[in-house]
Formats: structure tokens, C-alpha cells, sequence
């Protein structure tokens, strides 16, 4: 009777062993928990080791009434340090502004050619890609989306302090901190192993 235990006992570890291991193996997307981007965006793996992030966002305000599309693609296993490359859309004005290479350890706001907001009494304001990675592909934190500021009188004034505006912008994508170590050392240890 006791042998039996045993035996079920050491399957259900088995089993238990098996699932947590194939959770570990879970795709890219599935690491920045595609259910938190906003509605407006969806994630793709085209590669095995970087993950795309892909979205079109319309803006309905008496101040921004516009369709914004933005592609993220994120190369969390590159050996030189994570990665984040941005194309910025916008279709009235044809607008295509891409953005490479924005390594871990750096925080940016990217003015965006040709694309701002008037604000009345205030001014034109810039629309910006905002971008933080930092970290390494086992605590990755990634801030990514778009905001809007303007430097009025020595002032920095975005659109998170402005009535109307601060209900829309910032917009984050991603706003959090992933682990990817184990994807990259996996694929790594597979491609060196070939």
C-alpha cells in the first residue's frame, strides 16, 4: 500500500514539475501579459527571440482628434542589452517616424516630426514617443507609449497637467517589469547547441 503512495505521489510531482516547465516556456507575449496592453494593440512573435507590439489609436478631443499608430518591436535577448526600436504613423499628414535602438538604460522623450497639439492660451504642445527600458532580460522594465509637452517660460508643461488633455495623454502601451532570462538563455543554449 505503501509503494503505491509512493508512486502516486512522486506522479503528481511529475505532473506538477511538467506544467511549471512548460509555463517557463511560455512565448514573448505571453511575458507582458498581452491581457494589459490596451484594446487598440496586439502582440506578435515574428521572431524567436523579439516580440512586436503593434497599435492604432484613435483620439477623440476637441484638442488631438487623430489615429495614431505605433509599432514597438522589443529585442529583450539581444547580447549587446535589450533593445526597443519604435515606427510612429499617422495617416492625415503622412507621417511615418521610426526611432532605433534604444538600448537598456536609457529614458527618452522623442519629439515626433510634424505631429503636435494647440492648446489654446497655452500653445502648440510636441507629441512625444515616450520611452524607458531599463533593467536586465531577467527584470526588464519597460515604460513605452506618448505623451505631449512644450516648454512655456522656462517651464516644462505636458499634457497630464492641462484640463482635456489629461484624460488622453500620456497613453502607455507597456508600463511594467518582465523577465525574459529564461526564454533568452533557452533559445541561446538551442541555436549554440545546432
Amino acid at each position: 500500500m505503501r509503494s503505491l503512495l509512493w508512486i502516486i505521489v512522486l506522479c503528481a510531482a511529475g505532473v506538477h514539475a511538467a506544467l511549471n516547465d512548460s509555463n517557463d516556456k511560455s512565448g514573448a507575449c505571453e511575458r507582458i501579459h498581452p491581457e494589459d496592453l490596451p484594446d487598440e494593440c496586439t502582440c506578435s512573435e515574428p521572431h524567436p527571440l523579439s516580440l512586436v507590439v503593434e497599435c492604432r489609436k484613435p483620439f477623440n478631443s476637441i484638442y488631438f482628434n487623430d489615429t495614431i499608430g505605433m509599432k514597438i518591436v522589443i529585442d529583450p535577448c539581444d547580447e549587446q542589452g535589450s533593445s526597443i526600436s519604435l515606427d510612429i504613423t499617422e495617416e492625415k499628414h503622412h507621417i511615418d517616424y521610426a526611432v532605433a535602438g534604444i538600448r537598456a538604460g536609457e529614458e527618452k522623450n522623442i519629439p515626433i516630426p510634424g505631429l503636435s497639439i494647440a492648446v489654446p492660451t497655452i500653445g502648440n504642445l510636441g507629441l512625444d514617443a515616450a520611452v524607458l527600458i531599463k533593467g536586465n532580460v531577467d527584470k526588464l522594465t519597460l515604460k513605452v507609449g506618448l505623451n505631449a509637452c512644450a516648454a512655456i517660460r522656462h517651464k516644462n508643461i505636458c499634457a497630464s497637467s492641462i484640463p482635456g488633455l489629461h484624460t488622453i495623454l500620456p497613453w502607455w502601451v507597456l508600463r511594467g517589469t518582465y523577465s525574459f532570462g529564461d526564454m533568452c538563455n533557452s533559445t541561446r543554449t538551442t541555436v549554440k547547441k545546432q
